[in-house]
This record gives C-alpha cells, structure tokens and sequence, in this order.
C-alpha cells in the first residue's frame, strides 16, 4: 500500500486516543495500516466509481492517506453545506474528501466534493476500498496544471530520468522551497549531475524568489560533488 517514507508507526495508544475523542472505532484493517506507516503517499492513485466526479466520467483519484494525526473531523469545506451524520476523511484532494461513513457500525468508504456538492459512497468497507484501488500513470506533460500532493505522489514512484522530465517541465510553475527540496532529494541520492542543471536554472532566471537558506543548503551538499560551482555562486550572490 505505501509508498515507503520516513513517516513513523501509529500507536495503539495514539490511536485509542483519537478513538475515544471521536466516539468512533476506526476499521481493523486501517489500524494495521497505521502500524506499518502512519499515513504518507501510496502506490496505486485510482478507483472506479458508479457515476462521473470532477476528476472523469468513471474514476476518482487519489494520493495519501492520512495517519492518524492528521484524520480530519470537521473540513472547513464543508462549513457552508454541511452534511448530515457522522464522518471522518482520510484523504484530501481540494476540495475533494474521501472518508469513513458512519452511518453503519461498519463504516462504508464515502467520497464528498464540497465544490460540485456530489456525495457518493464508493466502496462498503475499508478492506473492500483497498482491493478497489488500482494504478494508471498520470499524464507527465500535464505535470504544470497538478497539484502538490499529485505530483509528490508521481515523483516518488518515478525512475530519476522521469523526476527529472517532471521537474524541468515545472521549472517556472512550482512553489519554490518545494521545487528545491525535490533538488535536495536528487543530490542526497546521489545524482548531483541530474540536479545541478536544474538548480542552475534557478539560479539564473529566479535566484530573487528562492529560500536563501535552502539555497545555501543545496551548495553546501554539491561541493562534494565534482561539480565547478564558482560561476553558479557569484550569480547567486549577484556579482
């Protein structure tokens, strides 16, 4: 199910803890996956539906999702239509949700989009939303027009000549403490020679919306490389 990230194990005491707060009981199959991993990025980012969403005519999709800590009870989404019942999401999309139902002792999987109003139940049970989910690779050349979490999703899955493809596409559209961490990234795996062209751009066509400090950073971490970094540094320092 996950895509492995550094992400610690919940506890049975953190997640009683949740449980006694929210009167509910979480589904077995959801605590055990917690106990893996509490929360992060997984493998497989669809599932059919019975009828279109916003996202096609016959599928949702989806990235994460969410550990314990960070369950949402109350969406600020759903403040101006409020829906009836309880539940609790586990994914978020926008302003696309995905959750427990508790209507039911065992809670169905329901899925609300508070910016069309459509509400759908998309699978009875935890164990039967699971075997439901399947992976399709996302469109790379429309990496510009995703969201964050879709293509933190797609980079971990990716090979390094595919995160470079994506990231050079998003050159001048990314949010940039992101788009150079996913930099970082590249060089802590040792592939400096795929990320300095990279950085190097940054450097010279955006060097004054860049986060001094994970600049400084990424310097630091490429002097171990073979890399001649003296030109690339008298233009960020302006010179």
């Amino acid at each position: 199910m996950w895509l492995k990230t550094e992400s610690k194990k919940a506890t049975d005491e953190q997640i009683e803890q949740f449980e006694a707060q929210n009167k509910v009981r979480l589904p077995a199959s959801y605590r055990a996956l917690l106990k893996e991993q509490n929360g992060g990025f997984i493998k497989k980012n669809h599932l059919k539906t019975s009828e279109p969403t916003s996202y096609g005519i016959n599928f949702l999709e989806i990235y994460q999702i969410f550990g314990i800590d960070n369950l949402i009870t109350e969406p600020q989404a759903a403040l101006e239509n409020p829906l009836s019942g309880h539940y609790i999401y586990f994914s978020k999309d926008g302003a696309r949700f995905i959750g427990f139902d508790y209507h039911t002792e065992e809670p169905s999987i329901f899925y609300a989009d508070f910016e069309t109003l459509q509400t759908l139940t998309i699978a009875s049970d935890f164990d039967s939303f699971q075997n439901q989910l399947y992976f399709e690779p996302f469109e790379i050349q429309q990496a510009p027009s995703y969201g964050q979490a879709k293509l933190d999703q797609m980079l971990l899955q990716a090979d390094f000549k595919t995160r470079v493809e994506i990231l050079a596409l998003l050159e001048d559209e990314a949010e940039k403490t992101w788009y150079l961490t996913q930099l970082k990234k590249l060089i802590l795996a040792k592939k400096e020679e795929l990320a300095y062209p990279l950085f190097e751009n940054q450097i010279l066509y955006f060097r004054r919306k860049l986060p001094e400090g994970l600049v400084l950073e990424l310097f630091e971490l490429l002097k171990a490389s073979d890399i001649d970094l003296t030109a690339l540094q008298r233009e960020w320092k302006g010179e």
